[in-house]
C-alpha cells in the first residue's frame, strides 16, 4: 500500500491528532484569509480601475485598512487553536466571526460602480448600520473565542483594547457625525495595533 504523500496531508483540513483527537489543518484559516482578503482587494481594485470620480471619505479609508489588518491578526491568532479537541459546536462558534468579516468586507466598498462620480461618504453612511453591526459581533466572538474554545481568562489585560473596539463600533453604529465616525475609525486602529503589539511582538 503506497503512503500519502506530503501535500495529500496538507490538502486535509481536518485531521486526528496523536491522542485522536479532531484537529483543524492551518489551511482552512488560510482559505478563510483568502476570500475575506479577497473581497477588500477586489473593492479597492474597482475604484481604482473605474473611470468614474472618486469622492473618498476618510473614516472609510481607515475601516478598508482596519479590515484588511484586522483579517491578517484573526487568522495569526486562530494558529493557537489547530490543537484543541474540535467538537461540531466548537467547530460552528469558530465560523459566526469569518462568516461577519466577510459580511462587512462585502459591505465596505461599493458592490456596483455606476455613473460619474462615486462617493464614498454617501456609500459609507448608506451601510452603516449593517456594517457596524456586523463587525461589533464579529469582534465579539473573535475576542472571547479564548474562554469558549480553549481556557483563556475571562478578564486580561488585552480586553482594555476589546472594550475600546467594542464601545467604537457602538458609537458608530449610532451616529452620523463626520467628525465622530473619524474618531470612531481612529481609536479603533489604535487599539487594534495595541492589541497587536502588547499580543504578538512585545515578550510575554
Amino acid at each position: 500500500m503506497s503512503q500519502p504523500n506530503s501535500e495529500d496531508a496538507v490538502d486535509r483540513q481536518m485531521h486526528r491528532g496523536a491522542n485522536g483527537s479532531l484537529q483543524l489543518h492551518p489551511r482552512s484559516h488560510f482559505c478563510g484569509l483568502r476570500s475575506r482578503r479577497h473581497k477588500v482587494l477586489e473593492g479597492a481594485s474597482r475604484l481604482v480601475q473605474s473611470s468614474s470620480r472618486v469622492r473618498t471619505f476618510l473614516p472609510h479609508t481607515l475601516w478598508v485598512f482596519i479590515l484588511f489588518f484586522n483579517i491578517f491578526l484573526v487568522w495569526w491568532a486562530s494558529w493557537e487553536f489547530r490543537v484543541i479537541d474540535w467538537t461540531f459546536a466548537k467547530y460552528s462558534y469558530f465560523l459566526v466571526a469569518p462568516t461577519l468579516f466577510y459580511l462587512a468586507c462585502s459591505l465596505v466598498l461599493p458592490e456596483k460602480i455606476e455613473g460619474d462620480e462615486i462617493n464614498l461618504e454617501r456609500h459609507f453612511f448608506r451601510i452603516r448600520r449593517l456594517f457596524f453591526g456586523a463587525y461589533f459581533f464579529a469582534a465579539l466572538a473573535t475576542f472571547i473565542d479564548g474562554n469558549v474554545l480553549s481556557h483563556e481568562a475571562v478578564w486580561h489585560t488585552g480586553r482594555i483594547g476589546h472594550l475600546l473596539v467594542l464601545s467604537s463600533a457602538v458609537v458608530g453604529y449610532l451616529t452620523q457625525s463626520r467628525s465622530v465616525h473619524l474618531a470612531v475609525a481612529t481609536v479603533t486602529l489604535l487599539a487594534i495595533l495595541g492589541l497587536a503589539a502588547t499580543r504578538f511582538l512585545l515578550p510575554r
